[in-house]
């Protein structure tokens, strides 16, 4: 079959890709799931000097799926108003937090830092990397773990959580002296 090219293609064809492109753009404008949120709840108390610790929940489906959590400690850098990933231990392994068929699972990881020196201060947050993961066949038979969806989140200070440092302790950012 031959397709001719003339203007109702040219047309239909533009109105084809800006119909995708505003799905696409609603798509990632979607608000994160329920239950999704990331929170500082220790920061640099008499019990806990000089760490963060970054609590985490994620929603499940009711599916099989397994879901899992990283922590990341960034810290602000003033002069440039930007954030940076702490090098060396500022990333957690992966943990494992449950199945995706309950409502919802949560997970922490406390991140040390060596003290500041000099009266500076160290101005950190966290950000979670979510995942849900199944297990499929492939097509020789064998079974494979594939990432279903990956989502992101920056800490809030919006969910006292079990663990925190003091009770109900909850926050966006940490500052450790």
């Amino acid at each position: 079959m031959m397709l001719r090219q003339g203007k109702g293609f040219r047309y239909s064809g533009l109105a084809a890709l800006l119909a995708a492109a505003a799905a696409a753009s609603t798509a990632s404008a979607a608000p994160p799931p329920r239950n999704l949120w990331a929170t500082v709840n220790i920061c640099d108390t008499a019990a806990h000097p000089n760490e963060m610790g970054v609590r985490a929940s994620m929603p499940g489906d009711g599916t099989r799926e397994r879901m899992w959590m990283r922590f990341h400690a960034q810290f602000y850098k003033a002069k440039t108003r930007q954030w940076f990933d702490v090098k060396g231990n500022g990333v957690s392994p992966w943990q494992y937090v449950g199945r995706a068929r309950v409502k919802s699972q949560q997970a922490g990881y406390t991140f040390s830092f060596a003290a500041p020196t000099g009266g500076n201060a160290f101005v950190l947050r966290g950000v979670v990397d979510f995942q849900w993961r199944a297990k499929r066949r492939t097509k020789s038979g064998r079974m494979r773990t594939v990432v279903v969806r990956t989502l992101h989140a920056n800490t809030k200070g919006e969910h006292p959580s079990n663990g925190s440092d003091p009770p109900g302790y909850s926050s966006g950012t940490c500052e450790i002296r």
